[in-house]
């Protein structure tokens, strides 16, 4: 589970909260929030829920009202591992309201919002969730920041900024039109907001690292040397934990203490340049500070950590669990709240899909008279330019099926298909060229292998293993890329027809699907 924890009204300075599913042993050491007497203050957290949905927390010291938001959810069987789609990039500064990175220089007002696009930026693609640093610079006064896809609803804050400079990550979705929408939470006064990206979150079976709760202390320097001025310390997340070498991205919750000075943390793969504009867990003198990364490892499993402050520091690292490189085209996503039923969201195109196309391109329109007026000429050509690939839909062929485990060992059930359906490239706007053209471009620009017409028989079945009182469904489908291209008629006198947008929805695979609930 995704969520954003909050600790309100706080007696006790110097305290923390930790979270862990209910039933089992509280880890200790271990941390989620560092809070202080009168504050409001609020981390992202990931967290394993028990199979009867609960998680429980455990407050050191004094009393705390405890606020609770889910942001999102990972589907699971009561193992370890379920379906996450992570992606990790290079982490990228997107929006600085201070420099006008991202947007124009100017903070947001008090009440305000902020659009900033994150699809297509910094290796971010298709419609998805990203994780990011989020950063309030000194504001003078405490308050909250809102996060959310574009065009959707405000919900809960994702962190509370205090007068000092604040950060937090979170998991924020992205709207339709590839961007999400930052609030200013307070009604009195202005913010400058930072945002830095570590990775994103893929819709359903696009291959995203799957994720693996797990909670484990890797390093606190209290027990051991500090961090000086301007240090580094490595520290080795690969075989902790069942973690193999070679992964994806760890979740760690980073918690600075005992610093004299203000200052910020770095967290980049070990063996590769440390970057020069991304920072987490800003930090003040004599506060404990965490602050949750999804950071990707580098040289043998390992992230590295830079002390940006003029002081010496003391670290602690708690692991709350890792992504797989690459999960296998079934894997599903995170999902972000509001929930909805996977078997509706996962399952189907979305509700703009275009009609199916025919295989002749659109008639041209009449061709203009007169020559070029400097003389040019140019050669008669019907053109379609691919200019962004969205991310993966499924098609659903094929009855849905589900089978329930009510006995308290695995069981393991088969599930059998047998029905044909014809899938085949659907589109919008006035294709100039053929679909075997609009294909072979595609493809080309992209180097994935589509198909114009794709026909899937279902005479096949696929195995499936049903955890103790959980629920697997299946569905037989394909898989389908969305693509935006622009096409047009060149003519002879060198002159163009209007240029018409092409959405198409292109066949890509064919297979099963499955998840747990």
């Amino acid at each position: 589970m995704s969520l954003v924890v909050k600790a309100v009204n706080a007696t006790a300075n110097g305290s923390y909260l930790e979270l862990w599913p209910d039933g089992t042993t509280r880890p200790t050491p271990g941390s989620t929030v560092n809070y202080s007497s009168g504050d409001t203050t609020s981390n992202a957290a990931i967290v394993a829920v028990a199979p009867n949905g609960k998680v429980d927390v455990y407050n050191n010291s004094g009393t705390v009202d405890l606020v609770v938001d889910v942001s999102g959810y990972f589907t699971s069987g009561d193992g370890a591992t379920s379906p996450g789609g992570y992606v990790p990039i290079s982490q990228s500064r997107l929006l600085d309201t201070r420099n006008g990175t991202g947007a124009p220089e100017a903070k947001i007002a008090p009440g305000g919002t902020l659009n900033v696009q994150i699809d297509g930026m910094a290796g971010v693609t298709g419609e998805a969730s990203v994780y990011a640093n989020l950063i309030v610079p000194a504001s003078g006064d405490d308050g909250s920041l809102y996060a959310y896809a574009s065009g959707g609803s405000t919900g809960q804050p994702v962190m509370d900024y205090k007068s000092v400079t604040t950060s937090q990550g979170a998991v924020i979705p992205v709207g339709s039109d590839g961007q999400i929408t930052l609030k200013n939470g307070s009604t009195t006064q202005s913010i400058d907001v930072v945002l830095d990206v570590y990775g994103y979150f893929t819709q359903a079976a696009s291959g995203g690292g799957v994720f693996t709760a797990v909670q484990d202390r890797l390093l606190d320097t209290r027990s051991s040397t500090a961090i000086p001025a301007g240090g580094s310390v490595s520290v080795t997340v690969a075989d902790h934990d069942g973690i193999p070498t070679s992964f994806g991205a760890a979740a760690l919750n980073l918690t600075t203490t005992g610093q004299q000075n203000p200052g910020y943390l770095r967290v980049w793969p070990t063996g590769q340049p440390m970057p020069t504009d991304t920072s987490v867990d800003s930090f003040q003198a004599s506060t404990s500070t965490s602050d949750l990364v999804i950071a990707q490892p580098g040289d043998q499993g390992a992230v590295s950590i830079y002390n940006g402050s003029t002081g010496t520091i003391q670290l602690i690292v708690d692991l709350e669990g890792w992504f797989s490189i690459d999960g296998n085209d079934d894997s599903g996503a995170l999902t972000t709240v509001p929930p909805v039923d996977p078997s509706e969201t996962d399952l189907t195109d979305e509700p703009t899909d275009p009609a199916a196309a025919s295989s002749e391109p659109a008639a041209p329109t009449d061709e203009p008279s007169g020559n070029d007026p400097n003389g040019l000429y140019c050669d008669r050509e019907s053109i379609y330019k691919p200019t962004s690939l969205g991310g993966r839909y499924i098609h659903a062929i094929g009855p849905y099926q589900s089978n329930y485990n009510g006995t308290s060992n695995n069981e393991t059930t088969t599930f059998s298909a047998e029905a044909t359906g014809t899938v085949g490239i659907s589109l919008s706007g006035s294709l100039k060229v053929s679909l075997n053209e609009l294909v072979s471009r595609q493809e080309a620009t992209y180097g994935i292998n589509f198909s114009a017409s794709l026909t899937a028989k279902l005479g096949n079945s696929i195995t499936a293993t049903i955890p103790p009182h959980k629920t697997v469904s299946a569905k037989y489908g394909v898989w389908r890329r969305k693509i935006t291209g622009t096409s047009y008629i060149l003519y002879s006198n060198c002159t163009t027809s209007a240029k018409s947008t092409i959405i198409s929805y292109t066949p890509y695979t064919v297979g099963w699907y499955t998840w747990q609930s």
